[in-house]
């Protein structure tokens, strides 16, 4: 499986917090009220971005199972953890499990599983493995709530020539081996969505798209970077243009004069009652 740097994660986080859609959320805490304690698998965990947003959010009792790979996230993220739990009048408990998503060892039942969690993970991800979240979501009869999930759309203000190119270069490196197979990339959120469909959930998919502006521009920056890095591993050719492109982009950045919108999809799927 892929990885991403605690740096990133944590460069990220706000804007992520920003971006997530609030009507999807109110729909997650409706239904929360209608449970006693709560049991959620959080998967890929990163760092724990998803507990600090949503479980002061979701209130009561709360045990989280905090699923990630890498055992520095690991590590970084139970420490940040415990100094913001000691902030937080809440009866909130967790468990890591260092465990590789991409592995089918990695899907151990947690029979009492109530709440099925992931934020920015469903790009990375194959067909194959999303059939095998949304049945085992089924069988454990667990409400979904999976965030941030790339939707293919990239648009800069002021726009260049060469925008449309880099971003459709960037949806094509989406889609190769992340570490589960071939990714679905920007078709992941909408192939879950049907897949849960299929199961009998009620599944509401909503948009939950980043809005940088100068006020991000270190978040963008790196964006860039990561695009440009992109690019050149699909096509070495292309810096006959990108080099151009992108020393542009990085002036307009540095000036606050660049603003940036990368679409996501939030989704939230439950049983009928």
């Amino acid at each position: 499986m892929s990885g991403f740097s605690a740096d990133w994660l944590q460069l990220r986080e706000p804007a992520d917090a920003a971006a997530r859609n609030p009507a999807l959320t109110e729909q997650l805490l409706a239904w929360r009220r209608q449970q006693d304690a709560l049991s959620v698998l959080d998967l890929g965990s990163g760092t724990g971005a998803n507990p600090r947003f949503l479980a002061p959010r979701l209130g009561g009792a709360q045990h989280w199972r905090l699923v990630e790979h890498d055992p520095a996230l690991l590590a970084q993220g139970d420490a940040l953890l415990r100094r913001w739990a000691a902030g937080q009048a809440l009866a909130l408990s967790w468990e890591w499990q260092a465990q590789d998503l991409a592995r089918e060892r990695a899907w151990q039942d947690p029979s009492d599983v109530q709440l099925v969690t992931a934020s920015a993970l469903l790009d990375l991800v194959s067909s194959a493995w999303l059939d095998r979240l949304a049945r085992r979501c089924r069988d454990w009869r667990s409400a979904v709530f999976i965030v941030l999930s790339y939707d293919g759309s990239i648009v800069w203000h002021p726009v260049l020539n060469g925008d449309e190119a880099v971003c459709a270069r960037v949806n094509r490196h989406q889609r190769g081996d992340k570490g589960f197979g071939p990714a679905l990339g920007p078709a992941a959120a909408p192939t879950l969505a049907v897949r849960l469909e299929r199961w009998g959930y009620q599944v509401e998919l909503q948009p939950s798209p980043w809005r940088l502006d100068a006020a991000h521009g270190a978040v963008q920056m790196a964006l860039l970077d990561g695009w440009v890095e992109a690019v050149r591993q699909l096509d070495p050719d292309a810096d006959d243009w990108l080099a151009g492109w992108a020393l542009t982009r990085r002036r307009l950045i540095e000036q606050g004069a660049s603003q940036l919108r990368v679409g996501h999809w939030d989704l939230f799927a439950r049983l009928p009652m």
